[in-house]
């Protein structure tokens, strides 16, 4: 009978023990993040919870379109949404973010001054850049150079010349701004353009071309790239700078290529701004000091191939990053920001969107 009740007493205080250890990890404040995948190397995370001594969670999107749906529907409980540009002007029109008091981010001072006071936000009164991802052309090397395709223009994704050698072999995003984006600078036109004669024109061109695609996919598209299936996509910089690194670490025989196009391309600079339902403001600014660190800065980019607004970041990178054209380019006069569209003119285009997928094209 002591036996017995020696036991019991084991099992209870066991339990009682790890009841008490539950409430305490959940007495850690929580810091939650809404981004896209692979954006915080694993280090900064460790850092910013040791000295917030809090747990970072993330929520991810693959879209800014899809944040700004769930944001516009109610979502709440975020403590810092990292948002493109078009998206920060549209969460201030919605009064879903709050203006940043700059007093508390003395790491804005790292920040490359290029990249600040933006169209989509003067003087930077709710957002702060993060980092930034250019978008081009990624392909299948071996392929492009048995066809003789030189991927350098938009006109490889475009014009039935080339697409007549790539077809079913295409992705292009699953984006309207993306796609339409580089319809206009195929053509010689802003990729911001309001004019209704240019949209309808760059509608005309990705009508004639689409045919050709094997689908949109803003995604999966890269493993495509890497199981040789698809031989050229729309691309983002941080997906190929892993997906070349997979290739290479599996052994794999597909050489994955990227290069900017010559008519200019988009890269989406992404910014965090802080909710005006933050559960926490402290941890709100926290994130965002933390995420400006030079340090920071520099893993996010060594890690994932981030484009990082921050010199001295960049000045620590390997040449290997530092000096791939797609990842940081050379001439950013032909680097273009998206710029917020009126109301009126983004109901015009996702109705046109909505068509352009109505044909018989996988969507992803």
């Amino acid at each position: 009978m002591s036996y017995v009740c020696k036991n019991l007493k084991t099992i209870l205080y066991g339990y009682v023990l790890l009841c008490l250890l539950s409430q305490f990890a959940y007495a850690v404040p929580v810091l939650d993040v809404y981004i896209g995948s692979n954006y915080i190397a694993d280090p900064t995370i460790v850092r910013l919870e040791s000295s917030c001594n809090c747990r970072l969670e993330q929520n991810y999107f693959n879209d800014n379109g899809e944040m700004l749906a769930k944001i516009a529907a109610g979502a709440t409980g975020y403590n810092v949404i990292v948002a493109t540009s078009y998206a920060v002007n549209e969460l201030v029109q919605m009064g879903k973010i709050q203006p940043l008091d700059v007093k508390r981010i003395p790491n804005l001072r790292y920040v490359d001054p290029a990249f600040m006071n933006q169209s989509y936000d003067p003087k930077n009164k709710y957002s702060v850049p993060y980092a930034y991802t250019p978008v081009f052309l990624a392909y299948n090397a071996d392929k492009m150079k048995q066809l003789g395709i030189t991927p350098n223009s938009w006109a490889v994704v475009f014009d039935p010349k080339y697409l007549a050698k790539l077809k079913g072999k295409v992705t292009m995003f699953n984006s309207v701004r993306n796609v339409f984006a580089a319809a206009l600078l195929y053509l010689g036109k802003d990729p911001n353009s309001t004019n209704i004669k240019d949209l309808e024109e760059a509608r005309d061109v990705i009508d004639k071309a689409s045919p050709y695609w094997a689908k949109f996919d803003s995604d999966s598209y890269y493993r495509g790239l890497l199981r040789g299936d698809i031989w050229i996509s729309m691309s983002y910089s941080i997906d190929i700078f892993k997906a070349i690194a997979d290739a290479k670490a599996s052994h794999s025989p597909i050489k994955i290529e990227a290069m900017l196009q010559k008519e200019g391309d988009m890269y989406e600079l992404d910014n965090m701004v802080i909710p005006v339902a933050t559960p926490n403001l402290n941890l709100s600014y926290a994130f965002i000091n933390n995420a400006l660190l030079p340090q920071s800065e520099y893993e996010l980019s060594n890690v994932t191939g981030s484009s990082v607004p921050n010199q001295t970041a960049i000045k620590r990178l390997d040449p290997s990053i530092a000096n791939l054209e797609w990842v940081y380019p050379k001439n950013m006069q032909k680097m273009y920001v998206f710029n917020d569209y009126s109301p009126k003119l983004r109901i015009m285009l996702n109705e046109m969107w909505t068509e352009i997928q109505m044909q018989c094209h996988s969507i992803h």
